[in-house]
């Protein structure tokens, strides 16, 4: 069964209709796709077979669509203009009832009336599940200009471009604080409960139609109610805050590594540099965010090549550093490295809407192992190579040992520093877009209510209040930058609060709630076993990400 192309304003719906057997797709064809309105767009259906403007098109359009709407999909919105009214019952059960389904026909003329009218003079109406990601797509994403739906090779590239980040950076390190055996063990057992976490996510995703069921707050209203979805959409807006600073001391960071400035005064560069960037319109920003996971490939080739270039230490694989087997010089940290290791999967959020985006749902399994064979090499690479070379005195970001390392080639050396410092300038406006889109539209409802129903009209103060918002949300992250300096505590804060939770133990509850009736004694066993693993992990690594090394 093909799923909807995004998690959408029930406009995106339309040709989709219900049986007294359930909700079931109208058929289409591979030809086909759809614009915000539901309405039909022809498409060529060899655009995933030849190489031509066309099918760059849709390979450029499925990145930017996912790199830009992954995490924005995840906030939820609601609106006192509501084109499905919510009742007090919010069991799973009664919210998957096909009657409350409207039909199709009749939904898409009632939103193109809606869209007509003067009312949406700034946002349209929302439905009661709408999403940041859904507002973002109508408004910056045209489906008309590329296909809705991602090949399996398209599925995989968007997904190493989001698992592919920053928290690289501190790789090293955590193999500093656990040691080769610790190391080792924390870094498998992350990967193989990441991934196993992605394939029962799609089978939570299965439990409901696609249309209703699509996002990690679609997943959680169906195991436990709205209360789910208003949950996972809070803990989402508290990690892009936390992905925004770690930014901001990443790029900080690089500043006095190439400028040699004091640590306030990078920061507020930084600030300085990095605000404008929440102004732009997300769809540039989102292909720009390719300078993302191009930067983080490059330094890893750049690491392993100094590494090798050196002939004696530090900072050379041929003569390597003392390192430790277990973590008896560093033992008090040990439970930093449970985040730092986890933090390099908190893009794990990115698969429902790879899966929503597959044109071959069937084959997402296939997706998430090549994914993940793909990105734990390159993680394996940095995090050996680095360690290697710098062993105890390895720094919390590798390329501050490089900077600070003499008999490297200095000219490929200083650009990697430059590479470094583009990094957070393309993923800020990214990461932090959907928290300003989620203001913004909490202040339209606003005006609405001081306005009334009809012929509401943008006020005055709508511009420069939205402009003093992503001023003040740049302001905050700043605040929490400048408290909390270290990158290591930052990512490893993303890492233990945010990824596990995410990554594993939300997916992994959802799917004992949906299908524990299913389940064998032994798999339910396993499935609590994990759960408790991650939650003792996860607790241990926020407590000491707050606690000065």
């Amino acid at each position: 069964m093909q799923r909807a192309p995004t998690n959408s304003h029930p406009s995106y719906l339309a040709t989709y209709g219900s049986t007294g057997d359930g909700p079931v797709e109208t058929p289409r064809s591979e030809n086909t796709t759809f614009d915000f309105l539901g309405l039909s767009n022809s498409i060529t259906t060899d655009s995933y077979h030849t190489v031509g403007p066309s099918s760059l098109r849709n390979f450029a359009g499925s990145y930017a669509r996912t790199s830009a709407l992954y995490m924005a999909d995840n906030l939820s919105v609601l609106s006192r203009h509501s084109t499905s009214q919510p009742t007090n019952d919010t069991s799973s059960k009664d919210w998957h009832d096909p009657s409350r389904l409207e039909d199709g026909k009749s939904r898409a003329l009632e939103t193109e009336s809606l869209m007509s009218s003067d009312g949406l003079s700034f946002f349209p109406v929302l439905s009661r599940h709408t999403t940041v990601g859904s507002m973002i797509f109508r408004d910056e994403f045209t489906p008309a200009g590329a296909s809705p739906r991602s090949s399996v090779a398209q599925s995989v590239f968007n997904s190493v471009n989001v698992l592919v980040g920053i928290s690289a950076l501190a790789l090293p390190l955590a193999m500093r604080y656990s040691g080769w055996v610790a190391g080792m063990v924390i870094f498998g057992f992350c990967t193989v409960s990441t991934n196993y976490a992605a394939k029962v996510l799609a089978r939570c995703l299965d439990v409901a139609p696609a249309e209703a069921n699509q996002t990690y707050g679609d997943m959680g209203a169906a195991a436990f109610g709205e209360r789910g979805r208003n949950i996972i959409s809070s803990v989402f807006m508290l990690e892009l805050i936390t992905v925004g600073v770690a930014i901001i001391i990443l790029l900080s960071d690089g500043l006095q590594t190439c400028f040699d400035m004091s640590q306030t005064m990078a920061r507020f560069i930084s600030f300085i540099v990095l605000t404008p960037t929440l102004f732009l319109p997300i769809s540039k920003l989102a292909y720009t965010s390719l300078i993302g996971v191009i930067s983080s490939t490059c330094l890893i080739v750049l690491v392993t090549y100094d590494g090798f270039s050196k002939k004696s230490q530090p900072g050379s694989l041929w003569d390597p550093m003392p390192t430790d087997l277990w973590p008896t010089a560093t033992l008090s940290t040990l439970p930093l490295s449970f985040g730092l290791f986890m933090a390099i999967y908190s893009g794990a959020a990115v698969f429902p809407s790879i899966y929503r985006d597959m044109a071959q749902p069937k084959q997402f399994g296939k997706v998430v192992d090549i994914t993940y064979l793909f990105t734990f090499a390159l993680y394996l690479a940095i995090s050996f190579s680095g360690y290697l070379m710098f062993g105890r005195t390895t720094m919390q970001e590798i390329t501050e040992n490089l900077a600070a390392t003499p008999g490297y080639t200095v000219w490929i050396n200083q650009g990697a520093s430059y590479i470094i410092l583009l990094m957070p300038i393309a993923k800020y406006g990214l990461m932090l877009n959907p928290i300003t889109v989620s203001f913004e539209i909490w202040l339209q409802g606003r005006c609405q209510s001081a306005g009334g129903d009809k012929d509401i009209k943008t006020p005055w103060y709508y511009t420069p209040v939205t402009i003093l918002g992503r001023i003040i949300l740049s302001a905050i992250t700043l605040a929490i930058a400048i408290v909390i300096p270290g990158f290591d505590h930052v990512i490893a804060l993303l890492g233990s609060l945010f990824s596990y939770g995410i990554s594993v133990i939300f997916p992994v509850i959802c799917y004992i709630k949906l299908y524990r009736d299913s389940m064998t004694f032994t798999e339910l066993c396993l499935n609590c076993s994990l759960l408790l693993i991650c939650f003792v992990l996860s607790f241990l690594g926020t407590v000491w990400s707050f606690i000065p090394v």
